[in-house]
């Protein structure tokens, strides 16, 4: 690890030898598939791009993500990319992106309307069958938005009603989203035209994420430090904002601790007041660095250390930073990938730092404690 401030010693740390990166636990199989997830799902794409020419047609007034849970997650990490396409399209051609949760729809958001006629709709569902994706994808059929699925399973019920259907190369998935966040954060990129779903890239992808599969020995003490933490609070910059949400959600799903996440204003003015020396705060930058957000995120750092917590930066680059924060370390990327595939090395990351802490703290466990045990489906409307 590089970086100015080491990880605050901890007491109670439970001694632990660290799982295989590819098992023999569920997540740690279903990690090491992940590489070829994301290169199955952009050859898939570079045969059949329906879904790259959906988003480029010019009929749609704006464009609607739609999912819950984890693909939630991977619609809000990907709508930046699909904000800087359509600003690349040129002045008056830009179409608004929005974000919305399938609950939200449904019941209706904050800006009172859910979907309109000349809205293109992409539904994300790993399974096709999330009853509330569902629901939404019927309303937006209804309303006569063109709906385009991006699904792991077809046929499914999602796939069924969508105009065009985006497969995600995933496969069976037993556990907490991992292999299926990574191939869908691949396909909602390639839709953008931020990943070139060509097999060159896909090739430099899948050796440099099967590279961090691989590189698990660095994380050992780190995810010992977290899983004695007190409270750990995810800081996501700018477009890493929705990293840092998909971050909380898998930490809840295999860690079993809570995880706060946030965006960096949201954390210093307000959160912060909570924040002690128990506390470990997980800065997520964005994949494009600047001098602007290396000054807020020094600034960051500096104020989260000041009130005793330690702060770590999660970042794929590997890069060091001058200021007071541990750097977790990964295989440098190809130069040749574009910025937007850090993105992809950032979430590998947090998925095998949630693995690494969830061993440590001897709170592991394959499948799920209460999901398919103790939630029941939604009624009516949905299903």
């Amino acid at each position: 690890m590089t970086g100015e401030r080491r990880m605050p010693r901890t007491t109670g740390a439970r001694a632990s030898i660290p799982p295989a990166p590819d098992g023999p636990d569920e997540m740690g199989r279903e990690l090491a598939e992940g590489p070829d997830a994301v290169a199955a799902t952009l050859a898939l794409l570079d045969r059949d791009p329906a879904g790259i020419d959906a988003r480029a047609a010019d009929a749609a007034r704006r464009i609607v993500l739609v999912g819950t849970g984890a693909s939630l997650a991977m619609a809000h990490v990907a709508a930046p990319e699909w904000r800087r396409s359509e600003r690349a399209r040129g002045v008056g051609r830009a179409r608004p992106v929005l974000v919305r949760e399938s609950t939200e729809s449904i019941f209706g958001g904050l800006d009172g309307e859910a979907f309109d006629p000349a809205d293109l709709v992409v539904a994300i569902s790993q399974s096709g069958a999330s009853p509330e994706t569902l629901e939404a994808a019927a309303r937006a059929g209804e309303c006569g938005a063109r709906l385009v699925a991006v699904t792991a399973r077809a046929p499914s019920p999602l796939a069924d009603v969508a105009t065009a259907t985006v497969l995600v190369g995933s496969g069976e998935e037993l556990g907490a989203a991992t292999k299926s966040e990574l191939a869908t954060l691949a396909a909602l990129l390639a839709m953008a035209g931020a990943l070139p779903p060509d097999g060159r890239t896909r090739d430099e992808l899948r050796g440099w994420l099967s590279e961090i599969v691989a590189a698990t020995d660095d994380l050992v003490p780190v995810a010992e430090t977290l899983a004695t933490a007190g409270r750990m609070w995810v800081v996501g910059l700018g477009p890493a904002t929705g990293l840092a949400h998909a971050c909380a959600l898998v930490w809840h799903e295999k860690v079993h601790r809570a995880a706060v996440a946030s965006t960096a204003s949201e954390f210093r003015h307000g959160l912060v007041e909570s924040v002690g020396p128990d506390a470990v705060v997980l800065v997520l930058p964005p994949p494009r660095r600047s001098a602007d957000t290396e000054a807020y995120l020094a600034l960051l750092a500096r104020e989260a250390a000041e009130v005793g917590a330690a702060v770590l930066v999660l970042d794929a680059s590997a890069t060091p930073r001058a200021f007071p924060a541990v750097t977790v370390p990964a295989p440098a990327m190809p130069g040749a990938l574009p910025s937007s595939a850090a993105l992809l090395g950032t979430l590998l990351r947090i998925q095998q730092l949630a693995r690494g802490t969830a061993h440590a703290a001897g709170t592991y466990v394959d499948g799920f404690r209460v999901l398919r045990h103790v939630v029941r489906p939604a009624p009516p409307p949905f299903g």
